[in-house]
């Protein structure tokens, strides 16, 4: 484990440095990292080329618009083009004339050029940088599942996860900004809390309950929980590509902090207590609350589907088909199909759904499809024995057959 050192008790100036020191080194392209917008009352994520652009990065937000697993899910959507050669057919192979023709000589001089510039290319310049991309805990699970998905190639990214303890929602982020904070930032307040181990009660429903705080599969891990952040913040390598990166920084090389693993542990028994709620009513609430405006698919990272079923010819029903449904039950409640939508949603996801909250977040309501998803979908995993965003090499349940692996159920 390497780790870097934090200067007057500035650990979001000290990850700032090392994002600004590994883009100048030219040990990736772009970063792909959150930054506070001028109003300071979010932060949204950015590409940076420039590494003197990233002033304002803040990846200790405690807050997040959007999961950023379906930012490069869309970087990924257009594949490179094929070689040209693949896709060109073959010359018309005709017979050579008589007389000498310069212009074909020309032509064929042009072609051994490009030929051996072809072969110096192969032979010479490697491939481009990685982009940086500065993940939460439940992005880098996110990735992991759309990886298998194959909606995102791994080969152009190094990843880079930050724990996390949680965070708010936009508005209540927002809020606290315009309140004005006790420390200088909504950061600071927020990581003074998080280290005297005192987390705030009004996080995000899906935070609270969040038992997944570490990144996992990240090629560099920033670690903070069980690590005294004003002095310095761990950096843990999990793959060949992140052992790279730390070794060309040329950091420090120390002993992983004695307290972090019963940190790690005492964080996530907190929240495994937390999720054991009743969740009875949730079919009620459904019924009663959900308009059907589907802003839960929209920002969920597993639902990548180019077209919504529910946006189908099936779902679009005649006239006469509400009246009728109208005059069996004497009144009928709009917009239809809202528990059908929900209980669909969740069998497409609930094997990858990583429990972001993001779709909660998204609820003009304010149901709380994130806690209802978490706690439906890891019965399921566990029923399957597996677990989103664990590893790239752990099958998808639905893309494997065990003869046994419903054992648990049917008995």
């Amino acid at each position: 484990m390497a780790t870097i050192e934090v200067k007057d008790g500035n650990p979001v100036g000290a990850i700032q440095q090392l994002l600004r020191s590994i883009l100048e080194r030219g040990l990736v392209s772009a970063i792909l990292a959150p930054q506070e917008i001028p109003s300071k009352k979010t932060v949204v994520q950015t590409l940076v080329r420039d590494p003197a652009k990233l002033d304002a990065a803040n990846p200790l937000a405690p807050v997040f618009s959007v999961n950023s697993a379906r930012i490069l899910a869309k970087m990924c959507a257009v594949l490179a083009p094929q070689a040209l050669a693949d896709d060109t057919e073959a010359p018309d192979q005709t017979e050579a004339p008589d007389e000498p023709d310069e212009s074909a000589e020309a032509e064929a001089g042009e072609n051994q050029t490009q030929a051996e510039s072809a072969d110096q290319a192969a032979d010479g310049p490697a491939e481009a940088p990685p982009i940086g991309v500065v993940l939460r805990a439940c992005e880098v699970r996110a990735v992991v599942e759309l990886v298998k998905l194959q909606q995102i190639d791994l080969a152009p990214f190094l990843i880079i996860g930050v724990d996390c303890w949680g965070a708010y929602s936009v508005p209540d982020y927002a809020a606290k900004v315009s309140a004005g904070p006790q420390d200088g930032s909504v950061t600071a307040d927020f990581l003074k809390q998080a280290a005297a181990g005192t987390l705030p009660e009004d996080l995000r429903g899906a935070c609270r309950i969040c038992q997944f705080p570490v990144p996992t599969c990240a090629d560099v891990a920033i670690q903070l929980i069980g690590e005294d952040i004003n002095r310095q913040i761990g950096l843990q390598a999990g793959t060949d590509k992140g052992r790279a990166l730390l070794a060309a920084m040329e950091l420090d090389e120390t002993p992983e902090s004695d307290g972090r693993a019963d940190a790690v542990a005492k964080l996530t028994e907190a929240k495994k207590a937390l999720a054991d709620q009743d969740l009875s009513d949730f079919l009620a609430t459904i019924e009663e609350l959900c308009i059907n405006c589907r802003n839960c698919s929209a920002v969920c990272p597993i639902c990548y589907c180019k077209q919504c079923v529910f946006d189908g010819q099936v779902f679009q029903y005649p006239l006469d088909k509400y009246l009728d449904w109208s005059g069996k039950k004497g009144v009928l409640g709009l917009p239809t199909d809202k528990l059908l939508f929900h209980l669909t949603r969740l069998s497409h996801v609930v094997t990858s759904c990583v429990a972001c909250g993001q779709c909660e977040a998204a609820c003009p309501n304010g149901i709380a499809l994130g806690r209802v998803y978490q706690r439906i979908s890891a019965a399921a995993q566990q029923a399957l024995d597996y677990e989103a965003g664990r590893s790239l090499d752990e099958e998808l349940p639905l893309s494997t057959f065990r003869e046994d692996e419903l054992a648990v159920a049917e008995n």
